[in-house]
């Protein structure tokens, strides 16, 4: 649970005050030294000490970007494609309130970050004073602790250091976003050069996966007198976290384990698990268990690791059952929609389940009615796609399957996107998938983006980065896709365009009020195309009707633009009669 209170540090009366600037340079020596190297800087006045220290600061990277809405998706990015924590710096006022959305994602999906806000003196504060407010608590229980710092260098350089490595330490350890505010005075030029703060502490060394044996012996038990188990993977499964970069093995251990036991994973395109060779996974889950033979797919023991499902159907189709429902939760995060959870385990999950997985066998007709309905479920989609006279969504995301390999990425955006992927992308593709879905956001998207893709290459990783976005999320973050290009970082970005918000088309309110009610109340129609983004540098655009020969000329080519924008025509309320119609074909 987050800490409420603030952490005001008064100034130490035997320290020795330096200048604001070599206050923060210790600061970030400390946070350097706990294991943060990347700090986004959005530039501004008040936090002028903020942005030279981190410049000066040997060990840290930087980036600047346009505005601070951006620059937190983009540490948020970064954090979740990294493990590590990455710092965000702004000057007062609004700025800090430009964080919000990003540090409350970061909260709900236990990403790590160093919300570093410039503020006015107390002098300043309730005195009609420009670009002043009440800064401390600003994020309130968004955050998992604040700290309110004395003014300038106050308090002296031995606070600052021992400050700054407790802040990522926090943010590490209790996984999400740390504040501190920092008031400045003026002058807020930097007062001497920069200092060369050796590192004091060791780096933080991630914990090694753990299974307490008295929970493997209980969960051993539960399986073994379970005639129909079944594990749901929901969003990070495997992260994010420190351990992030060895989640492919975590996979195939976990995939394994299962299929040696005879029982099948239902497994989210966010889970981690998705991937070629593990046979435990059923193809096309949410699908699966619209099946109309839904008795042959029952369970009597439901087995949840990771976030809630993307997909509401899981969610439908385990109320439905009359089951026992354990929650492996070792972040005490309470993914528990249904309140079913009759056991809750606290280990790590992967080490829980392949222990006691470990010499159990399943009646083997189990898991094959699970592939099974899986395959047949495929099949119906194939053979929908390939019907289809038009481009649509499901063609969209086999396109991308067509051509990712397991070096690639995919973000997508919430709301229809990440269902999209989630839905229709094969269990077997290669492709690692991220979305945020802490908070289901549509802000950010192509900045987070950015930040996993920044934070990819600086790692030497080769693999492209795509984003599969709807036109209303890439109206709400056209300032990413400038960002991005101005940094030269690479995305390829397709958009479906629907002129105004597929997603309410699926609402029962559809179906409930009369067509000029509805689309008066959810539809948002823009009348816009993306091809005035190209008349900026770095960035190109394609129209298309057929993407997978687009994405097979991009292959064979090399565009000199960093980010290609590649757009489709599609409509909403063709989208939802063809979804029904596919529902009701796998139902009979």
């Amino acid at each position: 649970m987050s800490e409420q209170h603030q952490d005001p540090v008064p100034a130490n009366p035997q320290a020795d005050a330096i200048d604001a600037t070599s206050a923060v340079e210790f600061f970030l020596a400390g946070a350097r030294d706990a294991g943060m190297r990347h700090v986004c800087i959005s530039p501004g006045s008040r936090s002028t000490p903020l942005a030279i220290a981190a410049l000066r600061t040997a060990g840290l990277s930087t980036s600047i970007h346009l505005d601070e809405r951006v620059s937190a998706f983009v540490a948020l990015g970064r954090a979740a494609a990294t493990g590590r924590p990455v710092g965000l710096i702004c000057t007062s006022g609004t700025a800090a309130a430009n964080f919000l959305p990003a540090v409350a994602e970061a909260s709900l999906s236990h990403v790590p970050l160093i919300v570093m806000t410039a503020d006015r003196p107390p002098e300043h504060q309730a005195w009609g004073v420009g670009q002043t407010f009440e800064q401390p608590g600003l994020y309130h229980r968004q955050v998992r602790h604040e700290f309110a710092m004395p003014v300038g260098g106050d308090g002296g350089e031995n606070h600052a250091h021992r400050t700054g490595w407790r802040a990522v330490s926090t943010a590490v350890e209790q996984s999400g976003p740390v504040h501190i505010n920092w008031p400045f005075r003026l002058s807020l030029e930097p007062g001497q050069g920069p200092q060369d703060i050796a590192p004091v502490f060791d780096e933080r060394v991630p914990l090694r996966p753990f299974a307490d044996p008295t929970e493997v012996e209980s969960l051993t038990e539960l399986l073994s007198n379970a005639e129909n188990p079944v594990i749901i993977a929901g969003p990070q499964t495997l992260g994010p976290d420190a351990n992030h970069t060895r989640s492919a093995d975590a996979a195939e251990r976990l995939c394994a384990a299962a299929y040696a036991a005879g029982v099948p994973i239902l497994a989210d395109a966010l889970s981690g698990l998705r991937g070629p060779g593990r046979n435990a996974l059923i193809a096309y889950p949410a699908l699966a268990t619209e099946r109309a033979d839904v008795d042959s797919l029952a369970a009597d023991l439901v087995i949840h690791v990771g976030q809630t499902p993307t997909a509401k159907r899981i969610r439908l189709w385990w109320e439905s059952l009359s089951a026992t429902h354990v929650l492996i939760d070792p972040r005490s995060q309470w993914h528990d929609p249904s309140h079913l959870a009759t056991h809750r385990f606290r280990s790590t999950p992967v080490a829980l389940l392949a222990a006691a997985l470990d010499d159990l066998t399943i009646a083997p007709d189990h898991l094959e009615r699970w592939v099974t309905a899986g395959t047949t479920t495929a099949r119906i989609c194939a053979e929908t796609r390939s019907a289809s006279p038009t481009l649509d969504e499901p063609g969209i995301v086999a396109a991308l399957s067509d051509h990712t390999t397991g070096d690639d990425l995919i973000v997508a955006s919430s709301s229809m996107p990440v269902r999209d992927i989630d839905t229709y992308l094969p269990t077997d593709s290669a492709v690692q998938v991220y979305a945020n879905r802490g908070v289901n956001g549509i802000d950010g998207v192509i900045s987070t983006a950015a930040g996993i893709a920044s934070a990819r290459t600086a790692g030497g990783d080769r693999g492209r980065t795509f984003v599969l976005i709807g036109d209303v999320a890439l109206i709400h973050d056209t300032g990413g896709v400038l960002d991005a290009a101005r940094n030269g970082t690479r995305l390829t970005i397709v958009v479906p365009n629907n002129d105004g918000g597929g997603i309410f088309s699926f609402l029962p309110a559809r179906n409930a009020l009369d067509t000029e009610t509805f689309d008066r109340l959810f539809q948002t129609p823009h009348g816009a195309t993306f091809e005035f983004l190209a008349s900026y540098p770095g960035v190109r655009h394609l129209f298309t009707d057929d993407l997978d020969a687009t994405l097979a000329d991009l292959d064979a080519t090399s565009a000199g633009e960093a980010v290609t924008i590649i757009e489709i025509a599609t409509s909403s309320t063709e989208r939802a009669g063809a979804h029904d119609a596919l529902i009701a074909r796998i139902r009979t």
